[in-house]
C-alpha cells in the first residue's frame, strides 16, 4: 500500500455527474450514442485532472493529476486539450488583479519572460500521458505493458479510455471476442492490484439493422446477442455509468445520473472553449 501514499486525490475531480465522489477502484462508463458528448465531457475530466490546484496563487481548482488516456477511435484532439487548459486557466488567472506573472520578481523567476498561461499547460502536460490502440489486440497488449508503466510512474491514479466499444464490429466479424474479454480481465487486475479509477466511453451499438453469419451453417445469429455476449465482463466490471444524450436545441446535450431510489436527474450541458458549460 506503500505505492498509494503519493498519489494525487482524484475524490473531487466531478462533482456534477459524480454526487458522492469517485474513489480509487471504481470503473466509470459514459455510454450513450454516437455524437452525445461522451469524448467532449471525458476531454473537460481530463483537463481538470491535470489542471493544477493554484497557478502564480490563483486557485485554478485542478487536482494536479497524472492521467493515462488510451484512444481507440484515433478522434483525440491534442490541440482541443490545449485549447480547454488556455481557456480555463486564462478564465481563472484574468479574474485575479494580483496574479503574479513571470515579469514580476516574486514569481521568483526573472530570467526569461514567458506567458504565465503556456507556462502553466506545458506543466499540465507533463502529467498527460497517451497511447493510441487500433485493435483489441494491441490494446491487450498495451494493458498487459501497463503494470511496468505504474511501477515506473506510480503516482498515475487515474485512467480513461475512449471508447471501450471501438472494436467490437472487428472482433465479431473476425471471431476474435476473447481479446476483448482479455482487454478486460487485464484492465480489472490493474484496477485491483493499483487502486486505479478507469473512466470509459461506451457507444451504443445499432442492434436493429446489423446481423452476422457466423457458423458454418449460415445462419444469422442477431447482433443484440452478441452484444450482449461481447460486454458481458465489461458489465460486470464497471462500477457506475452516466448516460448521454443530444436534445432537440443546437449543441445541448444531457447526461442521466440514476440514483438508487430509481430516481432520475438530468443535467444539461453544452460545448465551449473552455470545454463543456452546465446549463441549469
Amino acid at each position: 500500500m506503500c505505492r498509494l501514499i503519493d498519489r494525487p486525490f482524484v475524490y473531487q475531480l466531478d462533482t456534477v455527474l459524480f454526487h458522492g465522489g469517485l474513489e480509487p477502484g471504481q470503473v466509470v462508463e459514459l455510454n450513450g450514442e454516437e455524437g452525445t458528448g461522451k469524448s467532449q465531457y471525458l476531454l473537460h475530466l481530463l483537463a481538470s485532472a491535470v489542471l493544477p490546484a493554484t497557478a502564480f496563487g490563483v486557485d485554478i481548482g485542478g487536482l494536479e493529476a497524472e492521467v493515462l488516456f488510451i484512444d481507440t477511435k484515433y478522434t483525440f484532439n491534442m490541440l482541443r486539450l490545449v485549447a480547454v487548459l488556455e481557456q480555463r486557466l486564462s478564465a481563472a488567472l484574468n479574474k485575479s488583479t494580483d496574479a503574479c506573472t513571470p515579469e514580476k520578481s516574486t514569481c521568483g523567476n526573472t530570467e526569461a519572460e514567458e506567458d504565465p498561461v503556456e507556462s502553466a499547460v506545458r506543466q499540465c502536460l507533463t502529467r498527460f500521458f497517451f497511447v493510441r490502440c487500433i485493435s483489441s489486440s494491441q490494446l491487450a497488449v498495451t494493458l498487459c505493458s501497463l503494470e511496468s508503466v505504474f511501477a515506473a510512474k506510480s503516482s498515475i491514479r487515474l485512467v480513461m479510455l475512449d471508447d471501450i466499444s471501438a472494436f467490437f464490429h472487428m472482433d465479431v466479424f473476425t471471431n476474435t471476442e476473447s481479446h476483448f474479454n482479455l482487454c478486460i480481465s487485464l484492465l480489472k487486475k490493474l484496477v485491483n492490484t493499483r487502486q486505479l479509477l478507469v473512466i470509459a466511453t461506451r457507444t451504443h451499438i445499432d442492434v436493429v439493422k446489423l446481423t452476422f453469419k457466423r457458423d458454418s451453417g449460415g445462419d444469422n445469429k442477431c447482433t443484440n446477442d452478441l452484444r450482449k455476449t461481447y460486454f458481458s465482463a465489461w458489465r460486470q466490471l464497471k462500477t457506475h455509468s452516466r448516460t448521454f444524450a443530444k436534445t432537440d436545441s443546437n449543441n445541448l446535450f444531457s447526461a442521466t445520473v440514476e440514483s438508487t431510489t430509481n430516481d432520475a436527474t438530468r443535467v444539461n450541458f453544452t460545448v465551449v472553449e473552455s470545454g463543456i458549460r452546465i446549463v441549469s
